[in-house]
């Protein structure tokens, strides 16, 4: 969650400024990866991007516009995202993909694409079909443990379980949430490797249960200490019951780490001088990754097992980070703006049965091609083979049935909010590109950015000065025509397709 492109260390170029990762590196460098150097985010920001990676299709289809509301840690039954929006039923996803093929289904960790239950807190979007509640079940998984939104990286739950303490310590620091600290905690953390009297508010892992009223229940114990561990030992716990079935599965770990709150562990927080929150975090993240890939060798699955890993937009900027672009590779910009660093992100695949040397693929690829993958690999078709799918199969490319160098056929479509892009290979065409969470590099200013149309030669300017809208006059008018028509096309698909907007309405501006 919010990784940057170079937020592992065999990218990051400041050293004192890099987290170790050696875990991620050694599976960047296996030769059974295939690493794709422009793996684009499909939106700058979490929920539209969670959306295409489930249904390979551009998130706008779905009408998850943009990020949904976070509530900034508030606990879960007082904060309704699914009155703005709600992942719709009907899309076809990687979980459907799967039971096709006979794979049982999990999802663990982040959901963030609607009410994990109906709150009954408010009345939908009176523009939108009453669609609030939207959990992993309704996207086709058989097990979960979820949480609604964002959760800290250490001790996610802690304000879960308040405690009244006569005589609290010092108020922590805390730059993201300086408001949303309480004096409830027990040995809950919050900032400088400490354990504090302080906590976030309570935001829990939740998990169906038909007995409940709601349909969910909630933990009732504090997760002790790293969150991706926590998500590592429920992904542990699955796996073991699919080994005693000798059921083959597919599994959506959604880590929360590295969105803020970032407490790192004591640990890990005390290895490092700069930015200790920030690459403690990143450092107890790749180690979960480690530990990972270590069960599936302990029960002998790892060669037939293929691992997708990729964030979900760019990195973003707060106290915690000097300086944003040793997390972005010194793309431009960060986090909810699609300039480069917003949504261009790590991205590989693991998978021993096929890869047998390391691949370097340079095409450019986009988070809905994930599906597309899914489906080829499982050998299935989508319960809707008349919807568009944005997204293309990445498999001819890492089987060598294609050149890693191969052009790709179908350009990159990134819409949310009001803004616009399309990759096409090297040419990118942009719209009212925003600033995004960090500082504004120059040469621009916010007002020049504002809805304003770009063109870049990405493969002679990746660092996008040069706007090339005046003198590629020819390509800038066939891609703003290409933009309109994929602007049509989305219309369609929430009208006709999923239906998640009535017809009178429709989601661009």
């Amino acid at each position: 969650d919010d990784q940057g492109w170079s937020d592992f260390s065999l990218r990051c170029s400041g050293k004192k400024y890099c987290a170790e990762t050696p875990n991620l590196d050694a599976l960047t460098k296996s030769e059974h990866t295939a690493n794709f150097h422009r793996f684009y985010a499909a939106a700058a920001v979490c929920s539209p991007t969670r959306a295409a990676l489930l249904t390979g299709r551009t998130n706008k289809r779905s009408c998850i516009v943009g990020v949904l509301p976070c509530c900034h840690q508030d606990p879960a039954p007082k904060c309704s995202m699914g009155k703005h929006s709600a992942f719709p039923y009907s899309e076809f996803t990687i979980a459907h993909a799967a039971k096709k093929a006979g794979r049982d289904t999990i999802h663990l960790g982040k959901w963030h694409l609607g009410d994990l239950w109906d709150k009954k807190l408010s009345n939908p979007d009176p523009e939108r079909p009453e669609r609030t509640v939207s959990s992993p079940t309704n996207a086709g998984f058989d097990h979960w443990v979820s949480t609604q939104a964002e959760a800290s990286n250490s001790m996610p739950n802690c304000g879960c379980f308040p405690v009244y303490n006569s005589k609290p310590g010092p108020r922590p620091k805390h730059a993201g949430y300086p408001d949303r600290l309480y004096p409830n905690g027990s040995q809950c953390l919050i900032s400088d490797g400490e354990y504090s009297d302080w906590c976030f508010p309570c935001t829990n892992y939740y998990y169906p249960n038909s007995s409940d009223p709601r349909g969910v229940s909630d933990l009732i114990f504090k997760v002790p200490g790293d969150d991706s561990e926590f998500l590592v030992d429920k992904f542990e716990e699955f796996l073991q019951g699919q080994i005693e079935k000798q059921t083959p599965f597919l599994a959506h770990i959604c880590f929360h780490a590295i969105h803020e709150p970032h407490p790192p562990m004591p640990e890990f927080y005390a290895k490092y001088k700069y930015d200790p929150e920030y690459l403690g975090a990143l450092e107890q993240l790749d180690k979960q990754i480690g530990r990972l890939i270590q069960l599936l060798h302990k029960h002998r699955i790892a060669d037939n097992t293929m691992i997708i890993y990729t964030s979900d937009n760019g990195p973003h900027q707060e106290a915690e980070r000097s300086d944003i672009r040793f997390s972005t590779g010194f793309l431009r910009q960060c986090k909810a703006s699609a300039f480069e660093g917003g949504i261009r992100v790590p991205g590989f695949i693991h998978f021993p049965r096929i890869l047998k040397t390391n691949l370097n693929v340079t095409m450019p690829v986009v988070t809905s091609d994930i599906l597309p993958t899914i489906m080829d690999v499982f050998q299935v078709e989508s319960d809707h083979p008349d919807w568009v799918l944005d997204g293309i199969s990445l498999l001819p490319y890492i089987n060598h049935s294609r050149p890693v160098d191969s052009a790709r056929q179908k350009p990159i479509s990134i819409f949310f909010n009001n803004v616009k892009a399309i990759i096409d290979n090297n040419w990118k065409l942009l719209y009212n590109p925003e600033v995004g969470q960090c500082d504004l590099q120059a040469p621009y200013t916010a007002e020049y950015l504002m809805n304003r149309y770009f063109l870049f030669d990405l493969g002679k300017d990746h660092h996008e000065l040069v706007d090339l809208s005046q003198t590629e006059q020819s390509r800038f008018m066939k891609m703003k025509e290409e933009m309109k028509e994929l602007e049509i096309s989305i219309i369609q698909s929430q009208r006709e397709e999923t239906k998640c907007l009535k017809i009178e309405n429709f989601l661009f501006s």
